[in-house]
């Protein structure tokens, strides 16, 4: 059998898997089915290994890994309050060798912290729920058992979305475990193994539940009004709205990152983009509430900082979270009574749809989204048929439209006097002081008409009194 260069410290060269790069000091072995070739390769040039994300799920997977024993005790058993909470454990201990075979596959993908997560979590609950051997289900290729595991997933999970990423999950997790073979034996990898084949991710229809997350355009005007005393939040509502970022996303974002305009702003992702770092995301309606803000941002002049921070003085400037963003999103609808559970995506869902109601195009919404392709819709968008409805009869005349429901989506309000961009909440122009809406300037100027009249005609009416003591005056001269 070959062996590596002497120095390097490694076996012999067949215990290394196939496709596996190893680094060392000044060159870098790769290894593939046709042999073995010596590369001088930079330590630059190396991919990165997936990072910690803004939900620390990196931590959660380690912690996970360094207490993969602790499955096989009952909670009762464990010492920790947190592990007593967890009902799930490890009935065959004969399945725990399974979760270390599957760390490998996933560190080998280079699989995100969050998906290595849910597989996990996918994983126990699948070891809780049967006492056999997983991989004698797979000789006997027992299908009922698996029906039983995947009958208990049902009492466990109550969302149909859940219930089907279990199967998915499942079904993967089955492939790479005990992939099937073909007539050599070697590993088939476009097979599904027979004992998961029959397995449907599709869920019954009738189960799916409507989401109670959907704003008003004068709610979410409220909410926008209720962060006044919070620039950073007032503005970070806005434009979630307006470019439907998502939460990480935009903790991620630095302010090297922003390019300042005029009138608007483009902004790139640094880094943890679901959909890759590609493109910019659009800040034009919330423009004004970013100038607001970076006027007040105590880093501003460090364009490593963050452009969402935290603000208090014993964090003061560390990384803002999605937790403390739906916390305060939470506070703003209990202070303003409105009984809908809003969070940070939340924010995307209603943009996603008081676009599509405002007439934007499918691929308009999918280039501002920066999505791949437009099958996402049916995930964000909350609109329904009295939606449509309404906005037919509106275009027919039927019925009149106010202004709530003509403009749902919040535009920058342009002053007719001095021209100053101002924030869509705003009522009155900031440097002039006049009104920016164009019925209550008309109001305004019938109002002035109406007192000019009244004006005129009291002079007028002053005027003929006048006359008449001035003509009583020269009368009673003449008699005298």
């Amino acid at each position: 059998m070959p062996e590596w260069p002497n120095g390097t410290g490694l076996g012999p060269v067949g215990l290394v898997p196939t496709g596996v790069r190893i680094l060392l000091p000044t060159y870098v072995l790769s290894c593939d089915r046709r042999g073995t070739s010596f590369i001088k390769e930079d330590y630059s040039t190396v991919i990165k290994m997936a990072e910690e994300d803004i939900y620390g799920n990196k931590v959660k997977y380690e912690r996970f890994k360094e207490n993969l024993n602790r499955l096989l005790l009952q909670p009762e058993q464990r010492k920790s309050f947190a592990e007593k909470r967890c009902k799930y454990h490890c009935k065959n201990t004969t399945n725990l060798a399974y979760i270390r075979k599957l760390f490998p596959i996933l560190e080998a993908r280079d699989t995100s912290y969050s998906r290595r997560n849910r597989l996990l979590g996918t994983f126990r609950l699948i070891i809780y729920s049967t006492q056999k051997d997983l991989k004698q289900i797979d000789k006997e290729a027992n299908r009922e058992e698996i029906n039983s595991i995947v009958a208990f997933m049902h009492t466990r999970y109550s969302s149909p979305k859940s219930k089907a990423d279990f199967i998915r999950d499942l079904k993967y997790l089955w492939k790479n475990l005990f992939p099937e073979l073909d007539e050599k034996g070697r590993v088939d990898d476009t097979l599904t193994p027979y004992c998961v084949r029959h397995l449907r991710s599709k869920m019954d229809k009738s189960l799916e539940k409507r989401r109670k997350d959907k704003l008003t355009s004068e709610e979410f005007s409220k909410i926008v009004q209720f962060f006044s005393y919070d620039p950073m939040m007032q503005f970070y509502v806005t434009f979630a709205h307006e470019s439907l970022v998502r939460p990480q996303e935009a903790c991620y974002i630095r302010l090297g990152d922003v390019e300042m305009y005029d009138n608007y702003s483009k902004i790139y992702l640094h880094e943890h983009g679901k959909e890759g770092v590609q493109g910019f995301l659009r800040c034009i309606d919330s423009y004004p509430y970013l100038a607001k803000w970076l006027e007040k941002h105590p880093f501003k002049n460090d364009p490593e900082a963050f452009l969402f921070i935290i603000n208090e003085r014993y964090k003061k400037g560390e990384q803002q979270k999605p937790f403390n963003l739906n916390k305060r999103l939470r506070l703003a609808c209990a202070k303003l009574k409105i009984n809908k559970r809003i969070t940070c995506y939340s924010l995307k869902r209603n943009g996603v749809t008081f676009k599509r109601l405002s007439g934007y195009s499918d691929v308009e919404i999918q280039h501002i989204a920066r999505w791949t392709s437009t099958k996402q819709l049916k995930t964000y968008d909350l609109s329904e048929a009295d939606d449509t409805f309404k906005n037919a009869l509106i275009q027919r005349g039927i019925i009149k439209s106010d202004n709530n429901n003509n403009k749902l989506v919040s535009e920058v309000k342009t002053c007719l006097f001095c021209d100053k961009l101002n924030s869509f909440t705003n009522t009155m122009c900031e440097v002039c002081k006049r009104p920016l809406d164009r019925k209550k300037i008309f109001e305004q100027e019938q109002h002035k008409d109406k007192e000019i009249d009244e004006l005129r005609s009291q002079i007028q009416k002053l005027g003929e009194v006048v006359r008449q003591l001035a003509h009583q005056e020269v009368k009673s001269k003449e008699k005298c």
